[in-house]
């Protein structure tokens, strides 16, 4: 766990009254969907039982999450989904500005909130991958690729899931697919950096990336289609704050 002066802020359950964030900047929450007070089977539970727990408490936060920006009960919050499965506000919420955009990876939940702008956000956990230089051949474009190759792991793999969630942030800040993307895109490195995106995309020289600076073993990359955003990163501390002596 990262010390708690490395987070602009540390939040505590249950969230107060939020306002959107103003434009040029995105709230990227971030928690630990275990530690959620929530009423869920404990241990001896099968892995499908586990993942079916932490997709409940995912809506639960995200509701919760919601809720606060937009001054209203989470039951009265509608979502939908898009076709390629990005999820947005529908109904009298729809109109309110409020963008949101989720990644998780094992327990961890990351979202990130903005207004009036698409966002997407990925998370991975860093960890050193097998046959990585194929993974960077078959991914990446050649040139990020061949500097991949210049690397000694752990090293080499710590920067290839940087580039891979930057990729991933993209496409679901534009609301698409990784599928037949993948050649026409062109990142440059250390830190991730936009070089070339699909032709296809409307407004690709106006999206940003914004690296994250993530606790535990994460790596996490933030997209916007109106330039780099300024992430002001929220780690909320779900357990409840012990009394004072």
């Amino acid at each position: 766990m990262a010390r708690a002066e490395e987070y602009s802020e540390i939040v505590r359950l249950p969230l107060g009254r939020r306002p959107l964030p103003p434009a040029g900047q995105a709230d990227v929450w971030l928690i630990d969907l275990e530690e959620l007070p929530l009423d869920t089977p404990g241990s001896g539970i099968t892995r499908r039982q586990r993942i079916m727990q932490r997709r409940i408490r995912q809506r639960f936060f995200l509701r919760l999450l919601l809720s606060a920006y937009l001054g209203c009960p989470g039951k009265d919050i509608r979502l939908i989904r898009s076709a390629r499965g990005k999820p947005a506000l529908a109904g009298q919420h729809a109109n309110t500005g409020l963008e949101f955009n989720l990644s998780h990876c094992g327990s961890w939940l990351a979202v990130a909130v903005a207004t009036g702008v698409s966002v997407g956000i990925d998370i991975e956990r860093e960890r050193e991958l097998v046959r990585v230089d194929r993974l960077a051949q078959r991914c990446l474009s050649a040139a990020e690729a061949q500097w991949l190759k210049q690397l000694d792991q752990p090293f080499r793999s710590h920067q290839f899931l940087h580039q891979w969630c930057a990729r991933e942030a993209l496409v679901k800040a534009r609301g698409c697919g990784l599928a037949g993307m993948l050649t026409e895109m062109e990142l440059g490195w250390n830190p991730a950096a936009i070089r070339r995106l699909p032709a296809s995309w409307p407004g690709r020289e106006h999206m940003g990336l914004t690296a994250l600076s993530l606790p535990d073993g994460l790596i996490g990359q933030l997209a916007s289609m109106n330039g780099a955003l300024k992430a002001r990163l929220r780690l909320v501390a779900a357990a409840a704050q012990p009394p004072e002596t």
